[in-house]
């Protein structure tokens, strides 16, 4: 048996990196639970019907990370992981602050965000690596699993501060008033977050921790791989519908809720959503882990994904009732989808199985920031005019993705990650120092 030594230092880089990228999730739909309020303050500054609104903060998230993901790769593969890291760190603490002390100009907003998008999909795409290299293979699941958490948590966080800070109420003076505030505080944060991560980060532990070797394909040669197994094209298709609908949701949450009749951007429909994903992203995984099922939990998923969203489309005709269906349909939404995702990167992993499962999450997630973009413009057309028209083309597709799943092969593995990793585990015994 291979015996490796862990280090406990590895808790710190990855709380380091934990602390980094929830406020970076922040900063990105910092202005998404209430962007009505947002272009109260900015009216001035910001064409009417037009792309260039709050959201655009959102859309700018996706398409960097379409077009720099690959050469983030790269970068982190030339340049080494702690001079990566440390160089977006730099990035995010500079344009955090530039964001929070220009709040009042809409255009020093959107040129930080720029600078942000670019340092955070390097630090996203750095979480393999750092995984591998600090934690053993049996941590590795669980470690990945908490960076997905500060992911989460940012969302929730959004969706509580924000409103909290900002003049919210169309009917009260001061409608918007506050931004200035809430971007500064946020900048701050992020910024000491990410000095943690340029002070904290080491490049790598004195000893390895794991006898496993670690190599990661680049997306042409995964795409390749991926293709060739059968029923792949159509999951990554179905998946970066799910994953695309979710973000534009999320980022549209503030405009879903005036579709639902409103007034206010409280936050109440966005917490609804995020929290009853938590739940989801937790509960459903495991009962399929439980019961050796992918297929069936998947097509629930969807199935229930599907119901949320046709609700929604459907709340302009539920008259004074608009409102709890709204609220009953951001349960829905938020539970399946949140599970949907997680499920979806193992089902993945297990159907190409064994193409690497970073191969396989990397472009599951580069197809879904592609869906989002396209949704979200789609959204965007006209200040939102199209906003229920895209919802009904949405019903239809989640319509055609749920028969889709049908057609879908049971995972040929049935197993968790950890249980295909045993063997490999077994290999190695842990040395604690």
């Amino acid at each position: 048996m291979k015996s490796v030594r862990v280090y406990p230092y590895r808790w710190v880089v990855l709380s380091a990196l934990m602390a980094v990228i929830m406020a970076s999730e922040m900063q990105w739909l910092v202005l998404a639970p209430i962007s009505r309020a947002a272009a109260a303050f900015y009216g001035g500054q910001i064409p009417p019907d037009s792309l260039i609104g709050p959201d655009i903060l959102t859309l700018i998230h996706l398409i960097v990370f379409i077009f720099f993901t690959i050469p983030a790769t790269l970068i982190i593969d030339k340049a080494g992981l702690k001079w990566t890291l440390r160089s977006s760190a730099i990035l995010i603490a500079i344009f955090s602050m530039v964001k929070g002390l220009g709040a009042h100009h809409f255009t020093t907003v959107v040129i930080a965000q720029i600078g942000l998008s670019i340092a955070y999909t390097l630090i996203l795409n750095s979480v393999t690596f750092v995984a591998a290299r600090w934690f053993p293979l049996r941590e590795r699941g669980f470690a990945t699993g908490l960076v997905s958490f500060a992911q989460y948590l940012g969302l929730l966080l959004v969706m509580i501060i924000s409103p909290r800070i900002v003049g919210v109420n169309p009917r009260i003076s001061g409608y918007g008033n506050g931004i200035p505030s809430l971007l500064l505080y946020l900048g701050l944060i992020t910024a000491v977050g990410a000095v943690a991560v340029l002070f904290l980060f080491k490049e790598k532990p004195p000893t390895p921790a794991s006898r496993e070797p670690f190599t990661v394909e680049s997306y042409a040669t995964s795409f390749r791989l991926l293709l060739r197994k059968k029923h792949m094209g159509g999951f990554i298709a179905i998946f970066g519908l799910v994953w695309g609908l979710f973000t534009v949701f999320i980022a549209k949450i503030d405009s879903i809720t005036a579709f639902i009749g409103i007034e206010n951007s409280n936050g109440i429909v966005g917490l609804l959503l995020v929290t009853s994903g938590l739940v989801g992203s937790i509960g459903i995984p495991f009962l399929s882990d439980y019961t050796r099922k992918r297929k069936l939990f998947f097509f629930i998923c969807m199935g229930g994904i599907f119901i949320g969203v046709l609700m929604f489309a459907f709340v302009p005709l539920a008259g004074k009732s608009s409102t709890i269906m709204g609220y009953i349909a951001a349960v829905l939404v938020g539970f399946f989808f949140q599970s949907a995702i997680p499920l979806g990167y193992q089902y993945a992993s297990e159907l190409s199985y064994p193409v690497k499962e970073a191969s396989s999450q990397g472009v599951l997630l580069l197809n879904g920031h592609f869906m989002g973009a396209i949704l979200l413009i789609m959204m965007g057309l006209q200040g939102g005019a199209f906003l229920e028209q895209v919802l009904m083309i949405s019903v239809a597709m989640l319509f055609s993705a749920m028969l889709g799943v049908l057609f879908l092969k049971e995972s040929p593995m049935i197993i968790t990650e950890e249980e295909r990793l045993q063997a490999a585990v077994n290999k190695e015994s842990i040395r604690r120092v």
